[in-house]
């Protein structure tokens, strides 16, 4: 009974480490959901941001592409920035702004981070603190159970003297 008893108590004990381990493993490890939400979240930012430079690029190809080809467009960026034609006259107006070249915003660096996560040595000794602090409460709960039932067993034995001495 003793060593079934013991037995008992290191099954549950490493039964409640183990999934204390697996738990926190799961949850706050290096491979868990919340360091893979934080990757995912910056999974998300880099592609917005390689979605939005690929509409920059496309721009400019566009914008390259008709610059090479198109003589009116080539004209009319040329007069963007000043130049005029053989023959054409440049009336300058004092006070209004002249239009300046579109400036394009790549914005700023995204940097990746590392994900915050529980180191997996912390993860194991978890799982190892709950082992100990569930064998040493199953194991209390037993010498608890052995004094009782000798405190009943000695006043049992206490009546049974004292009623034969009675007697």
């Amino acid at each position: 009974m003793f060593f079934m008893a013991k037995m008992f108590r290191t099954l549950i004990a490493i039964l409640a480490g183990t999934f204390v381990y697996a738990l926190v493993s799961l949850t706050f490890g290096r491979d868990g959901i919340v360091a893979d939400g934080q990757l995912f979240e910056q999974k998300r930012a880099l592609s917005a941001r390689a979605e939005e430079i690929q509409r920059i690029t496309n721009s400019l190809e566009l914008e390259y592409a008709a610059l090479k080809k198109d003589p009116d467009v080539i004209a009319a960026f040329a007069r963007k920035i000043g130049y005029v034609a053989q023959g054409e006259k440049l009336l300058k107006i004092n006070g209004l702004v002249s239009s300046e070249v579109e400036n394009f915003d790549t914005g700023a660096v995204l940097k990746i981070t590392e994900p915050f996560y529980i180191p997996e040595w912390f993860c194991k000794f978890t799982g190892f603190l709950v082992f100990f602090v569930v064998y040493s409460y199953l194991y209390l709960e037993d010498i608890k159970q052995k004094v009782v039932a000798l405190r009943s067993l000695r006043h049992r034995h206490s009546k049974d003297s004292s009623s034969a001495v009675r007697s």
